[in-house]
């Protein structure tokens, strides 16, 4: 059966009109990139046939800068559909002399399109019904058809069945033999055969023959298998005859049942994957989205169209596609346009850290203390048992006046310092020099511990503090005793 047509001006798509599901808007522009060549260097007057997956094919012919595109089921041949571009070829030239008046022109749009509802039926698209003797198949056929019956030789009747805008050739086989050699006519060229048995009586031989009759004679044909008669039939043993026939997707109907003729229209539009009608709120979310547009939240704009477009594309309604990918495509670019001013403005604001600071004011440094000069020395840790005093004070020289030197003046020049850089100057204190008497320092050492509450002995102090003298190398100090006397306290209190 005839699924879509698509109609290009200047590689532009300016028309798409769908009788059934076949290929979305990704499939569509995959196989557009298959026939670009013919796009680009067409061969006017020469329809070309091509499948493009397991279940669709494609049919194009070009005329002048125009491009028609038709998509059918396999089962379909170039003898049909051939003639069918032709005429369409035709009538569109007719209609549109200017091609891009088509989305203009609504009156004579509406013309063209029943037109095309024409030629879907000029193809004599066709289901058939299948199926063991006195299953119901003439019931069917008389429950679905439409316009009398006419005659297919002496072998069947034929009518006509409307679903969705759309005519068949229902088929309805009249002769009671289940074997007949007939039955290969009857069946060939279907789009759809209908499997019709009866459920309380069966047999699986049947069956398996008309299953494999559909396989061998119409392979490229959608299959419905209906069992009949279900309300004599208890529900145990639904399973049963399913595991028997090894059929899972069996439909269960009773044809003698109210309801019935509307389970199996749905039953029939689902397998041949028949248009859907966009729904209901679907102009209502596209003026909402158009709502957002008008109030300048461009974003959730284009969250909304495109949520539109998702829809169009699951029913294949190619009618609102072209001006929804157009709305997010200028929106999109307002919304680039608006971030890149806002990135502008931000960069604006932010501040350079510079990579170096000038000074303007020329530094000079103070000279450092002469070597004469004495230096207070920072706390004498001394162990508490005397006999460490010598090991101890070893390491209580922390600066020497070998150290200090003569201060030097820097250059009088500018000085640029990196910022990455840090630059600490640290400068030594400069003490005031003490003399005391040293004769009196091992007295003095010895009251100062013995105030803390402890005691050393005359030599033990004078042993210390020769010590400590030679290991400061210098005068010792008031304040050296009273350090040395504090360390002392300490040890000797742990």
């Amino acid at each position: 059966m005839l699924r879509q047509i698509h109609i290009f001006h200047k590689n532009d798509c300016i028309y798409n009109h769908t009788y059934a599901l076949a290929l979305g808007d990704d499939e569509l522009n995959n196989v557009i990139k298959i026939i670009q060549s013919y796009i680009d260097m067409p061969m006017i007057g020469k329809t070309f046939q091509k499948p493009v997956s397991e279940n669709f094919q494609i049919f194009h012919r070009s005329d002048k800068d125009m491009l028609f595109l038709f998509i059918t089921d396999l089962v379909d041949s170039i003898e049909y559909v051939g003639p069918t571009i032709e005429n369409t070829i035709r009538k569109f030239n007719e209609l549109f002399p200017k091609p891009e008046d088509i989305n203009t022109s609504n009156n004579v749009k509406r013309e063209f399109v029943d037109f095309l509802r024409e030629q879907q039926y000029e193809l004599h698209s066709k289901i058939a019904i299948v199926g063991p003797h006195n299953s119901g198949k003439t019931m069917l056929f008389n429950m679905f058809k439409s316009n009398g019956a006419r005659p297919i030789m002496n072998f069947a009747s034929a009518s006509i069945y409307s679903i969705d805008n759309l005519r068949f050739d229902l088929w309805d086989f009249e002769l009671k033999d289940n074997f007949s050699l007939l039955w290969s006519k009857f069946i060939q060229g279907s789009d759809l055969v209908i499997l019709l048995f009866d459920l309380s009586n069966y047999h699986l031989r049947v069956i398996n023959h008309f299953l494999d009759l559909q396989k061998q004679e119409s392979k490229f044909s959608k299959l419905l298998i209906i069992g009949n008669k279900r309300d004599l039939v208890r529900q145990e043993d639904i399973r049963i005859i399913k595991n028997e026939l090894n059929i899972s997707n069996i439909e269960e109907v009773s044809l003698i049942d109210a309801g019935a003729k509307e389970k199996i229209k749905n039953l029939v539009a689902k397998v041949l994957n028949l248009k859907k009608l966009l729904p209901h709120n679907f102009t209502e979310l596209f003026n909402e989205a158009k709502n957002v547009e008008s109030e300048g939240n461009d974003v959730l704009a284009i969250a909304k169209y495109k949520g539109l477009i998702k829809i169009s594309n699951e029913y294949q309604d190619f009618t609102y596609m072209t001006t929804l990918k157009n709305k997010i495509e200028s929106l999109q670019e307002r919304v680039d346009e608006q971030a890149k001013i806002r990135k502008e403005i931000d960069a604006k604001k932010k501040f350079e850290i510079p990579g170096k600071i000038q000074f303007t004011r020329r530094i000079q440094v103070q000279p450092l203390p002469t070597s004469n000069a004495l230096i207070k020395a920072p706390p004498i840790e001394i162990p508490r048992s005397p006999t460490k005093i010598k090991q101890k004070t070893e390491d209580l020289l922390l600066f020497s006046t070998d150290d200090s030197s003569d201060g030097e003046e820097i250059d009088k020049e500018d000085i640029t310092l990196d910022i990455n850089k840090v630059i600490s100057e640290e400068k030594r204190p400069t003490l005031e020099i003490v003399e005391e008497k040293d004769d009196e320092f091992p007295l003095m050492l010895q009251q100062l511990i013995e105030k803390q509450g402890s005691s050393l002995t005359l030599n033990l102090c004078e042993q210390l503090l020769a010590e400590l003298q030679k290991t400061l190398a210098r005068p010792l100090t008031v304040e050296d005793l009273e350090l040395a006397a504090n360390v002392f306290v300490k040890h000797d209190m742990l």
